[in-house]
């Protein structure tokens, strides 16, 4: 989705709480932070160092300012997906405004920061995304109720990307088949290559989870597919659930299909899926023009 920055709602001054403001935490790509002194008024700052991971605050009282980087210069898109058990989440965009001084009051420029809230979120959050160049500064404050029981946890997925790199694309944006170069990339670097069977298509608001059975397990960077529970008739297939948006209109399809994709803001989302006929004769097209960039399995 395009950034949706500001949402019409008004833009509001941050005030800072009596308590700490810790110092930089956080310098890999998947963190786990908390109070240290176990207090509900301490402001935690983070700046992962990773175009994507995710950072998981336990005992989530208190505030997160979380900084996210452009890893090159040019146009990149944020984004997040926000998990909050046990307690609310607001999530703000940190702005900086110029005040203009006044020469004759002898009053210096000055700079006033601001919160500009995103959107609030409880139980599994969507994917939230800002279009930009500059770093983005987020601020996440919770709000529990009396009636919240449980530890209260946030974690927050995130990624920082390139908009015009090749195959780079947000695949929850756009919906287009991949060309055989595209295809040949797509097999080479998923996170999870896998010749397959589509059980069932299930929609839950704008995503589409999609039921699949791999009969050839070619590689995944983690384990997306496998083994169904004890009593299966055929206990050597893996089973598996990737993603896509409802707008793409994936619908269930008979025979096999080659599914590659990527893990992004922790879920795996379909990125590359043809026919498993058509995926043989592109494949058999770039091994007899040597066109393979890695092995075939």
């Amino acid at each position: 989705m395009e950034a949706f920055i500001y949402l019409g709602l008004p833009v509001l001054l941050i005030v800072f709480f009596p308590g700490t403001l810790s110092q930089k935490l956080c310098s890999q790509c998947d963190c786990t932070i908390s109070d240290p002194d176990g207090g509900d008024r301490a402001i935690l700052n983070v700046k992962p160092r990773c175009e994507e991971g995710r950072v998981t605050w336990l005992n989530a009282y208190g505030a997160v300012r979380m900084e996210l980087a452009a890893p090159t210069a040019g146009d990149v898109r944020f984004c997040i997906r926000v998990q909050s058990d046990n307690v609310n989440t607001v999530v703000s965009q940190e702005t900086v405004a110029k005040i203009p001084g006044n020469y004759r009051l002898k009053i210096l420029d000055d700079v006033e920061v601001r919160l500009s809230p995103l959107f609030t979120t409880r139980g599994q959050g969507k994917e939230y995304c800002i279009s930009g160049s500059d770093p983005v500064h987020l601020y996440l404050e919770t709000e529990r109720s009396d009636e919240d029981v449980g530890v209260a946890r946030v974690k927050v997925h995130y990624n920082v990307e390139t908009i015009a790199s090749s195959l780079r694309y947000s695949p929850m944006e756009e919906c287009r088949p991949c060309s055989d170069a595209e295809l040949l990339k797509a097999y080479c670097s998923s996170d999870f290559v896998a010749i397959g069977t589509i059980d069932d298509i299930n929609h839950n608001d704008d995503i589409s989870h999609i039921q699949v059975s791999v009969t050839k397990m070619i590689s995944q960077r983690e384990a997306i597919f496998q083994k169904p529970a004890v009593g299966w008739t055929r206990p050597h297939e893996l089973k598996g659930v990737v993603h896509a948006p409802v707008m793409c209109g994936i619908r269930h399809g008979e025979g096999e299909f080659l599914f590659t994709g990527r893990v992004r803001l922790g879920r795996p989302v379909l990125q590359c899926a043809p026919r498993y006929e058509q995926w043989k004769s592109v494949l058999e097209m770039a091994l007899n023009n040597e066109l393979m960039e890695c092995s075939y399995g």
